[in-house]
């Protein structure tokens, strides 16, 4: 019986990451340098946060276009709420009486991320660093494209997820976090409002898609839509190399971890694959007992199991930890590596 294969995790043994200034910068590195994850590529200077304020707040004593405040100095007012400054900068007057706030230029240093071997420097914008990574595939994605350091949440229940959001996760602006086997919308609005680049999770609705979407946010499931739980051998990668470094590449519908050249290699030998062989993947394979699937049946649908034997059109399916077998029938499951 001839099954689709679907590949979760992808060994990728060469790619191109590109690392950007958010302005013009100074490198401190040149073609050819070996960099690991903490390495300086180089260093710029920019007003890293603003405010963009409503257009009922009254400022406070301000007679020019702008003005420095201090961190925790009044701002003004919206309506009868004192706003105070978040950070020492300028409070700017825009041309329609709306008001900014940018943060003080400091300096800003951009980081490998990855380990590899820098191969090209465009002006003093980017570099192009070939390293090699460990990609997970998406069933869906937003088109975006983010990067940030990884939070794994330990697939908490829905009336817990905005508590971590909010009190685990130190700091969750400029993170991707993954938010366990199911996220719906209120969670992902919370989690845009304070700035994390990116959600992913097992499932969703099509709700948090589309507002995904419309914002311009990275959003990512691993599994589908509707309420599904996280592949296994997901969860526990993710868990592995929670607090790294990676990228959201929602065009490619993946998430690329770095990884190092040894990790792969290793991976190899598990696998029993060598340099030498010319390995190309089966797109279809028969059903045997052992092999891990994802079930399209009800009320399994979604559900990740392994086969305990196989009928000639059908599969008995063992999921979790439960020694009862369910019958699913052709074609409602994949192949799962």
């Amino acid at each position: 019986m001839l099954v689709p294969v679907v590949r979760k995790i992808i060994d990728n043994k060469k790619c191109y990451i590109e690392r950007v200034f958010p302005v013009e910068g100074l490198w401190e590195v040149k073609i050819g340098d070996f960099v690991e994850p903490f390495s300086r590529l180089g260093s710029c200077v920019f007003s890293q946060n603003k405010m963009v304020l409503p257009p009922d707040f009254k400022p406070y004593d301000i007679k020019s276009t702008e003005k420095f405040f201090y961190v925790d100095t009044l701002l003004g007012k919206i309506k009868k709420e004192k706003i105070f400054a978040p950070y020492d900068g300028t409070l700017k007057k825009l041309g329609d009486k709306k008001f900014i706030y940018e943060e003080n230029p400091t300096k800003y240093f951009l980081l490998s991320g990855v380990w590899g071997t820098v191969k090209s420097l465009h002006g003093k914008t980017s570099a192009l660093i070939e390293t090699q990574s460990k990609d997970i595939c998406f069933s869906f994605s937003t088109e975006f494209h983010s990067s940030g350091e990884l939070v794994v949440f330990p697939n908490p229940s829905d009336i817990l997820k905005k508590s971590y959001l909010e009190n685990f996760v130190r700091g969750v602006k400029g993170k991707i976090i993954y938010i366990g086997n199911y996220v719906g919308l209120e969670v992902v609005k919370r989690a845009y409002e304070l700035g994390a680049v990116a959600v992913i999770a097992g499932s969703s609705h099509t709700d948090s898609f589309d507002f995904a979407k419309k914002n311009g946010f990275s959003f990512g499931v691993f599994s589908g839509f509707g309420n599904i739980r996280t592949y296994e051998e997901i969860y526990k990668y993710l868990s592995s190399v929670s607090y790294r470094y990676v990228f959201f590449e929602g065009a490619k519908n993946i998430l690329r971890i770095p990884v190092r050249e040894e990790d792969l290699k290793k991976s190899d030998k598990e696998k029993k694959i060598t340099e030498a062989e010319n390995f190309k993947p089966d797109y279809v394979k028969n059903i045997e007992p052992g092999m891990k699937v994802q079930t399209l049946q009800k009320p399994y649908f979604g559900w990740f199991g392994v086969v305990d034997r196989v009928s000639e059109s059908s599969i008995f399916v063992r999921f979790g930890s439960d020694e009862r077998t369910v019958k699913i029938r052709l074609p409602n499951f994949l192949i799962i590596e």
